[in-house]
């Protein structure tokens, strides 16, 4: 976008469209003037183990199979334009939006700029994923004795291409980019991954909250826990600041409660792998793009919509508790 970009104003009364949607939650319009928006779009029954895991199931319903934006690729147009993960995409150009499908063929087919339409559900979208010092290659329950020794990963606890239970690490968010459009391409992936299943595992002392380490170099010192797999080194992840710790940490602990409440899955020996063909999956049901390929070089998509570079101008204000 530019400076000579018309203001879009924020609507908040409810648009006119078919099918009742859920009560509460607001609505705001963007416009966009690339290609492609940059995002994934699932049906909100895909997303009830991620994102909207903590999600009332009337709501659920009620938003049918209405596309949830699930995956932002960094630097897109929508992240540009304050679209957030969870948010359900309601027209495009003043049509109403049935499914994913329906979407990117809306977006694909539709002028520039073009409006649309989004709405944020009454509820908490669940994200379990960050950046992370971690260190799993030692069998020492205390952190390390230098800030050097600890790796910087981008960790993500389950997601929409992978198991609840599995935990995996990549080198960075742009890297878990590449995996998640190679997977739901059904591409093999071509970065590096870290997994590890969450079965039969357990958070060292927890009950006592992360625990603190200070290094020398460091200003503050760093909250960290402590991940004990079945028959494996311990897991280490470790943030600045509890803030940054707390949505890993929250995703570890609801599958280990989850395990609880189920008398626990057959956890047998726990593997980590690291690999470039991992066994990484799209959600059942064909995920945001019914199956549609994303074509990651030309960056255009029939299914999920690509990486664009900037062109949007939006009314998005800010959501407190996003």
């Amino acid at each position: 976008a530019n400076d000579t970009t018309p203001p879009v104003e924020t609507t908040t009364v409810a648009p006119k469209s078919s099918g009742e949607l859920p009560t509460g939650g607001e609505f705001y319009d963007a416009r966009i003037f690339t290609p492609t928006l940059g995002v994934m779009f699932f049906k909100p029954q895909e997303l009830t183990d991620s994102l909207f895991l903590q999600t009332d199931a009337d709501i659920v319903t009620k938003l049918d199979e209405r596309p949830v934006v699930a995956f932002i690729v960094e630097g897109s147009s929508a992240r540009s334009a304050g679209v957030e993960l969870g948010h359900v995409l309601l027209k495009v150009n003043g049509i109403d939006v049935k499914n994913p499908k329906d979407a990117s063929r809306l977006i694909k087919e539709g002028p520039r700029p073009l409006p649309l339409l989004f709405y944020v559900p009454d509820t908490k979208v669940v994200v379990a994923e960050g950046e992370h010092m971690v260190k799993y290659d030692s069998r020492e329950t205390g952190a390390p004795n230098s800030a050097k020794d600890w790796k910087p990963k981008y960790v993500v606890i389950g997601g929409i291409i992978a198991q609840p239970w599995m935990m995996n690490m990549y080198r960075s968010k742009s890297e878990y980019d590449i995996a998640v459009i190679e997977t739901q391409a059904r591409r093999p992936v071509s970065v590096k991954v870290k997994q590890f299943s969450l079965q039969g595992a357990r958070v060292q002392n927890d009950w006592q909250g992360p625990q603190m380490v200070k290094y020398k170099n460091k200003l503050h010192p760093w909250k960290f826990i402590v991940v004990l797999p079945v028959s494996r080194n311990p897991i280490k992840i470790s943030s600045p600041n509890l803030t940054q710790l707390k949505p890993v940490h929250e995703g570890i602990r609801r599958v280990l409660a989850a395990q609880q409440r189920s008398h626990g899955p057959s956890a047998g020996p726990v593997r980590s792998n690291s690999s470039r063909h991992p066994g990484l999956h799209p959600p059942q049901g064909g995920g945001g793009g019914g199956g549609h390929q994303y074509d990651q070089q030309n960056q255009q998509s029939s299914g999920q919509q690509g990486v664009p570079q900037g062109g949007v101008s939006s009314g998005r204000r800010a959501y407190p508790n996003q």
